[in-house]
């Protein structure tokens, strides 16, 4: 898979650091935050540890570089993003919110739009499924949670049944991976790049090679 840099328009040439089981949160960061946005955090947080997932937003690292360059490198990692939105958020924020979330759902990424009851989601989103945070929330999520494990077992067979493709077969593998990091998911993904790796692309050797690492 080719990945081009949103910075300079350039094939993304450096080595990806993979997180398995992370949600990237999109969401208005810094102090202070609406009250409702507070409280759907924290909600959520308590959700994400019953799942087993990790969570980390823009504000989590730091690395002296890029900002977008940062944001675009955390969603090529995580396997899931998590939009946050709230009818009291800045406009600049809510637009910043909406333009990670593409980038994730052009990336395949698992995606998921929480709301306060009186946010108002735009034309373009409106069949976009979305989680209100009300008092079926902990219901509606765990509905999710349920849909996840199932795109982990669908990635797992398309990864067996794409071996013809090797690049496109360890990118399904990958994504399962991520979802549940089990090892049998690595094992399998280096056997068939070993056994093709004379045949894959330099860009696609180096994001393989990333994900071989991962731990």
């Amino acid at each position: 898979m080719i990945v081009y840099s949103p910075i300079n328009g350039e094939v993304l040439t450096d080595a990806v650091k993979f997180h398995p089981r992370t949600a990237f949160i999109m969401t208005q960061l810094g102090t202070p935050l609406p009250k409702e946005l507070t409280k759907i955090r924290k909600g959520l947080k308590k959700e994400l540890k019953k799942f087993k997932f990790k969570q980390v937003d823009a504000s989590s690292l730091v690395t002296g570089k890029d900002f977008l360059h940062k944001i675009w490198k955390i969603i090529l990692g995580a396997p899931l993003g998590i939009a946050i939105l709230t009818e009291d958020m800045p406009d600049r924020t809510i637009a910043n919110i909406y333009y990670e979330l593409g980038m994730m759902d052009a990336l395949g990424k698992e995606t998921l739009i929480i709301k306060s009851k009186d946010y108002e989601i735009p034309s373009d989103f409106k069949r976009t499924e979305y989680v209100n945070f009300n008092s079926r929330f902990i219901s509606s999520f765990k509905k999710f949670q349920s849909n996840l494990n199932e795109r982990e077992g669908h990635y797992w067979l398309m990864g067996e049944l794409m071996k013809a493709d090797p690049v496109l077969a360890i990118d399904y593998i990958k994504r399962a991976y991520l979802l549940r990091p089990l090892k049998k998911y690595l094992r399998e993904a280096d056997r068939i790049y070993n056994k093709n790796k004379n045949n894959i692309d330099a860009q696609s050797k180096l994001h393989i090679r990333s994900f071989l690492k991962t731990k």
